[in-house]
């Protein structure tokens, strides 16, 4: 065998197990990009439950101030707990139903969503 063989035959095997390595690298990053993409898609849809939670919890609350049926934070509290969500404050400021709200997010931070809610302004437009 030549010396020029024997030199290419010696860097074909020393190159010997660099595909399998390539391979699990890949891998792994791509589980990696997966498991990012999951978590962002868990805070998005947590994001989006949180903010329905508050709007509905809001609504819910500015109409029972507007039938007069009292204080309007529980029925606010209620309506958030049905939604998946913890009511963290109430408050009514004038004819407006302040709300936030807390939703479980998982495996990452709780997020919160704030909604105000009550009569519309007087525009002048007819009905």
């Amino acid at each position: 065998m030549s010396a020029e063989r024997r030199g290419a035959r010696a860097a074909i095997v020393s190159d010997r197990g660099s595909a399998p390595a390539a391979v699990i690298a890949w891998v792994g990053m791509a589980v990696t990009m997966l498991g990012a993409l999951s978590l962002l898609g868990l805070g998005a849809a947590a994001q989006a439950r949180a903010d329905t939670a508050a709007d509905l919890a809001a609504l819910a609350g500015a109409d029972a101030l507007a039938a007069g049926s009292g204080d309007p934070c529980p029925i606010a509290g209620e309506v958030a707990r049905r939604n998946g969500a913890q009511l963290a404050s109430c408050t009514v400021a004038g004819r407006d139903v302040i709300i936030a709200v807390a939703v479980d997010a998982g495996a990452l931070p709780a997020v919160s969503g704030r909604a105000r809610a009550g009569p519309a302004p007087s525009s002048g437009l007819p009905r």
